[in-house]
C-alpha cells in the first residue's frame, strides 16, 4: 500500500484505509470476521461525518464484517482513551465482551454474549483505534498477532 495522507479523515485516507481493511478481513486466512477503525482525534471525526456516503454522522472511518455502531464506537473510544476499558464489558455489533488482557497500546477480551468461542482486539495507532473480532474456529493465539500486525503497519503508514 502506498502511503498514507497524513489526515486519516480525508475522503482518500478513507479510500485507503478501505482497502485494506477489506484485505484484512479477506486475506487473513478467516482469522479476523470483522474489522472497524475509529479515530482518535474530534477533529478527524468531523472530516468523516461529511464524506459519509449515507449522509449520517458517524465516528466509525472504516468497517467490514461487523455492525459496529456509533454509540458502541464513542464508548469504546472514550474508555480506552481513559484507561476505563477493563471496567465493563465492551459491545460490539450488539456482541457483548469483556476485556481480559491490558496491555501498552491493545486490550483483549473474549465474547460473553454467546456460547460461541470469540473474542475482540482492540489497538491504538498514532491516529487511529482498531476494532477486531474474531470468532471460532479461530483462537485468540491466532487472531491477537494478525490484529498486532494490522495496527503495526497502520503506524509505518503514519496513522
Amino acid at each position: 500500500m502506498a502511503p498514507a495522507p497524513q489526515d486519516a479523515g480525508t475522503a482518500s485516507a478513507i479510500k485507503a484505509l478501505e482497502r485494506y481493511v477489506n484485505g484484512m478481513v479477506t486475506d487473513s486466512s478467516r482469522l479476523v470476521q470483522g474489522i472497524a477503525i475509529v479515530p482518535l482525534a474530534p477533529s478527524e471525526q468531523t472530516a468523516v461525518a461529511s464524506s459519509s456516503s449515507s449522509g449520517r454522522k458517524t465516528i466509525v472511518l472504516v468497517q467490514k464484517g461487523t455492525a459496529l455502531r456509533a454509540l458502541e464506537a464513542a464508548t469504546i473510544l472514550e474508555r480506552t482513551l481513559a484507561g476505563t476499558i477493563n471496567r465493563d464489558y465492551v459491545y460490539v455489533g450488539g456482541a457483548q465482551y469483556m476485556i481480559t488482557s491490558v496491555h501498552r497500546r491493545s486490550f483483549y477480551g473474549r465474547l460473553m454474549s454467546s456460547a460461541a468461542a470469540g473474542g475482540v482486539v482492540i489497538a491504538k495507532t498514532n491516529k487511529l483505534l482498531v476494532i477486531a473480532t474474531y470468532a471460532a474456529p479461530a483462537l485468540s493465539a491466532e487472531a491477537i498477532p494478525q490484529v498486532e500486525k494490522f495496527a503495526d503497519d497502520l503506524v509505518k503508514l503514519e496513522y
